[in-house]
């Protein structure tokens, strides 16, 4: 089967406005982590969140009247098509696949009518005369996976030369107010699989990948970051917000994401969590880990370092999990002091680890049930 290569990336974050300043963060414990001003969280109990300061733009022409999570996914693209080396000529046909969860909550083009989640799709597409297939991918929490392996279907098929794929959402009233109204954040910091973990911290970004068939990519003198080796995606049905204790689908999606990319659960050297920081959520991942992989298996979350980013946090744990395989350090879990005894996996804490790995699996779920995962390979494996 025809082999799929990562050439470029991008990310804007609460740590980090380019990949470069978002792995020297991550790997440096930087939190992101500070009072909410975007909009008035006065009547709110929890006041914290991961923003965003300021989105860098190539030219502040293109971003004239554009949303905040229009603005991010664009910044991260252009990022992404500069390190792919991708001119104008060869975006002849290129593709974008955006995965996010509240669409562009903020103002468009007044010249534009367009509304609803496709608008950024629409928009990048347009500003950067895109000519391939557009997708918008709107599976909540997971939807950054599911955009890139749509993108990954559109290569295969022949569809486009080139995928643009990520995932993005910015912090918005609406989000904010409605997972208070679950209870499921946090009042201070977001500690995936600590023993006393409060909830998650509401995040925004955008992570974007540029991904080529491997032949493509070579014949222009390209240099691949990683291989996208397989993806995995389920649904459990189980309840509207809640995982499936048993994580039965959880599993079932690194299996599939496994066969597809040919490999064995032994060829997976570090797994990199969904880890929110809820009670549930944190749980029934750490057994699907265990259960599949043996309580000896690596992991860890960044959503201590820049918060759930929601749609886009699939993406930006790829873009981290590239480096991972380009750079052999492992980020560790920020404010994990106690592992909870029921997640019984080798959680990282306190310190990034030393250590190469040829392949990562990289994991999300949302409400519903929906469960994804992919498999990222080192260049060269």
């Amino acid at each position: 089967m025809e082999r799929i290569v990562i050439t470029g990336m991008g990310v804007v974050t609460s740590i980090g406005g380019n990949t470069h300043e978002f792995w020297h963060n991550l790997l440096a414990g930087t939190q992101g982590t500070r009072e909410i001003t975007s909009f008035d969280v006065s009547e709110h109990t929890v006041k914290r969140g991961c923003e965003v300061n300021r989105v860098f733009p190539y030219s502040e022409a293109m971003y004239e009247g554009v949303g905040k999570a229009t603005a991010m996914y664009l910044s991260a693209a252009e990022d992404a098509l500069y390190q792919a080396r991708l001119t104008q000529r060869e975006q002849a046909r290129v593709g974008i696949c955006v995965g996010t969860t509240m669409g562009e909550p903020g103002s468009v083009r007044k010249d534009s009518d367009r509304q609803g989640p496709h608008v950024i799709a629409d928009l990048v597409a347009d500003l950067l005369r895109l000519s391939g297939p557009r997708w918008t991918m709107t599976n909540a929490c997971a939807a950054g996976n599911f955009a890139i392996a749509q993108a990954m279907d559109e290569l295969r098929s022949g569809n486009a030369d080139c995928m643009i794929a990520g995932g993005v959402d910015a912090l918005s009233w609406t989000a904010f107010t409605g997972f208070g109204s679950l209870r499921a954040m946090s009042d201070d910091w977001c500690r995936p699989f600590d023993v006393n973990r409060k909830g998650l911290m509401l995040g925004e970004g955008a992570g974007v990948l540029i991904l080529e068939r491997e032949r493509d990519a070579r014949a222009r003198g390209a240099i691949p970051l990683a291989y996208l080796l397989g993806y995995g995606l389920t649904c459990d049905a189980y309840h509207i917000t809640q995982p499936d204790p048993a994580a039965v689908g959880a599993m079932r999606a690194m299996l599939e994401a496994l066969r597809m990319a040919e490999l064995t659960l032994e060829d997976i050297g570090y797994v990199s969590a969904h880890g929110t920081g809820t009670p549930a959520n944190d749980r029934t991942e750490a057994k699907a880990l265990a259960d599949l992989f043996g309580e000896h298996m690596l992991t860890s979350s960044i959503k201590g370092h820049i918060g759930h980013t929601l749609g886009a946090a699939s993406a930006i744990e790829a873009v981290a999990s590239v480096n991972m395989l380009r750079y052999g350090w492992l980020p560790h879990t920020l404010n994990l002091e106690q592992l909870d005894p029921e997640c019984r996996v080798r959680v990282i804490a306190r310190q990034p680890l030393r250590k190469k790995t040829n392949y990562i699996l990289s994991n999300a779920y949302a409400f519903g049930g929906i469960n994804s995962s992919i498999v990222l390979g080192k260049a060269g494996s």
